[in-house]
C-alpha cells in the first residue's frame, strides 16, 4: 500500500516548514555573498569594522552543551544560522556577535526573560531606584545580537514567553527593552526575518542608492510605539 501524505497534516506542516527554513537559509548565505562583493567599500555602516567576514559555524554538539550549560534550546531559526553559516561576523551594524559574545552585557540565558508583548519595559514608567533591577530583568533569559552603537542593541530572546522573537534594548537613552514586529505581518519578528530585513536594505543602498536601515528602533512593535508616545505626551 502506498503511503500518501495528506496537506494540512501535522507531518506535512512540519516538512513545510523545515523546507521553508532551509530556503531561508539558502537565502541569506546567496544575500550576503552579493552584499559583500557589492560593498568592497564597506558604504554600509558598520561593514567597515566586520569587512564582511564570517567566524566559522558552531559545530552542533557547542550548541548543546550551551543549551545543556543554561537549560534552555536556542530557537531554531537562530540555531540553523550557527550551524551552518556563521557564529558572528558580518550582520547588522557593528555585525552579528557570536554565541558567547554580549559586548560586556552578563546576560544569564537560564531565567526567563520576564517582559511581553503586553508589558514591556518602559524606562520612563520608572522611578530611578528601579533602573539597576529593571536592567538585571532584561539580561535574563536572552543573548545580545547586535550592537546598533549608542548603546541600542538587538535582543533574541530564549527563555521566556517571548521565545524565538527579537527585541530591542537601549538603557543608554533611558528606552528599555520593547519588542520588534514583523514589517510584512505586523507579528513578532524572528531571526531570520531581523537579518534579512538588514540584507535587503543594505542591498537596495549599495545597488540603487535607496535608504538605509538607520534603526531597527523603527520597527517597534506598534502597540509599544503608541504606550511610549502616551509617555512623551
Amino acid at each position: 500500500m502506498r503511503f500518501r501524505m495528506k496537506p494540512g497534516s501535522k507531518f506535512h506542516s512540519t516538512m513545510y516548514d523545515k523546507q521553508m527554513k532551509t530556503d531561508c537559509l539558502k537565502e541569506i548565505g546567496e544575500k550576503l555573498a552579493r552584499l559583500a562583493e557589492a560593498d568592497k567599500n564597506c558604504k554600509v555602516f558598520g561593514a567597515f569594522l566586520h569587512k564582511y567576514q564570517l567566524n566559522l559555524p558552531l559545530p552542533e554538539q557547542e550548541i548543546k552543551a550551551f543549551e545543556a550549560e543554561h537549560g534552555i534550546e536556542l530557537p531554531e531559526e537562530y540555531s540553523l544560522y550557527l550551524s551552518n553559516i556563521a557564529n558572528g561576523g558580518a550582520g547588522p551594524f557593528y555585525g552579528l556577535m557570536g554565541l558567547d559574545e554580549n559586548d560586556g552585557n552578563e546576560v544569564d540565558p537560564s531565567k526567563p526573560f520576564p517582559f511581553t508583548k503586553e508589558a514591556p519595559l518602559i524606562l520612563m514608567d520608572l522611578k530611578d531606584d528601579a533602573m539597576a533591577q529593571a536592567y538585571q530583568d532584561a539580561i535574563n533569559g536572552v543573548i545580545y545580537l547586535a550592537h546598533e552603537g549608542c548603546g541600542m542593541y538587538s535582543i533574541l530572546v530564549v527563555n521566556g514567553q517571548e521565545r524565538g522573537n527579537i527585541w530591542f534594548s537601549d538603557f543608554a537613552n533611558d528606552l528599555g527593552a520593547v519588542p520588534l514586529a514583523s514589517p510584512k505581518t505586523g507579528g513578532p519578528m524572528g531571526f531570520f526575518e531581523w537579518f534579512e530585513l538588514w540584507l535587503d536594505a543594505s542591498l537596495a543602498l549599495v545597488e540603487t542608492g535607496a535608504e538605509k536601515l538607520s534603526s531597527y528602533m523603527y520597527h517597534i512593535e506598534e502597540s509599544t510605539v503608541q504606550k511610549l508616545e502616551g509617555e512623551n505626551d
